[in-house]
């Protein structure tokens, strides 16, 4: 099978694209649980891409989406709150030297073991959509250096080596464990993408480079394909605004369960479960 980028492909794309725009900015979390699978699935099965390189060019290309999601989402975000510079670069650089850390631990890993691991986070992610409740914290508090450079280093490791924008891992990390209020948590979650996955999108793309063979789909550059990331990008950004403007005005508890029966769906399907059973879904 030649791989190529058919209409139907490029559609549903755009529609991914508008969906993971609006769950990153809404939450604070990054919209890969829709992006990567979209990604794998059009890529291997559509395409016809070997498993291996479809997974990893997910997510090389889902950091590099993630950035004008995630800047776009940050610029809403910050006219309505304060935006605390040094508590951000703290944790933002060393998640950006974490994210080269990760990045080199998934080129060694096995297409396979990536897929699955990502399955196992959406599961993860779904519970923590459902259960997590923000930890009360009145105001921003004074910065602990070692523990914001710390944090944001095992951070941005083990969100890039499975592929991830980062929401999932920062968002804890920073309301829970350095104790930050919950809309500004948000803000510098999203922040962040923008570093780590930038710095993620680079490193998949070298790295990518280095295994160049016949069987990357088309205009791929490393770990890296530039129309999913045009497809993709041009939507989430759009929605990115509408899902920061929503989230000071509604309770979210309605869509974070559809969420999470997507993600679950999304993480079994990942892991196989599925085909061990024989259910074609």
């Amino acid at each position: 099978m030649v791989a190529i980028f058919t209409p139907e492909i490029i559609a549903f794309l755009l529609i991914a694209g508008a969906l993971v725009g609006f769950v990153s900015a809404f939450f604070g979390v990054g919209g890969c649980f829709i992006m990567v699978p979209v990604m794998i699935f059009c890529f291997n099965e559509l395409m016809g891409v070997p498993l291996d390189i479809a997974v990893k060019i997910a997510f090389g290309t889902n950091m590099a989406v993630v950035v004008p999601t995630a800047f776009s989402g940050a610029w809403k975000h910050s006219k309505k709150i304060s935006f605390p510079k040094q508590h951000y670069l703290y944790y933002a650089i060393p998640v950006g030297i974490g994210s080269v850390i990760g990045s080199v631990g998934a080129y060694f890993a096995p297409g396979y073991l990536l897929k699955i691991l990502f399955g196992i986070a959406c599961i993860i992610g779904a519970y923590r959509f459902m259960t997590a409740r923000p930890k009360q914290v009145a105001e921003l508090k004074e910065l602990n250096k070692e523990k914001y450079v710390a944090g944001g280093l095992g951070s941005g490791g083990v969100a890039h080596f499975m592929g991830i924008g980062g929401g999932l891992v920062y968002m804890p990390v920073l309301n829970t464990l350095l104790e930050i209020p919950i809309h500004t948590a948000v803000l510098i979650s999203i922040s962040t993408m923008v570093i780590g996955s930038s710095v993620g999108a680079v490193s998949f793309g070298i790295l990518g480079s280095l295994q160049q063979t016949a069987a990357y789909p088309p205009y791929s550059f490393g770990w890296f394909n530039l129309i999913a990331f045009l497809t993709l990008a041009s939507t989430s950004v759009i929605t990115a605004q509408l899902g920061a403007s929503m989230t000071h005005r509604i309770q979210p508890k309605q869509l974070k369960i559809l969420l999470a029966i997507l993600y679950i769906y999304v993480g079994l399907r990942l892991i196989g479960v599925f085909a061990w059973l024989g259910i074609p879904i």
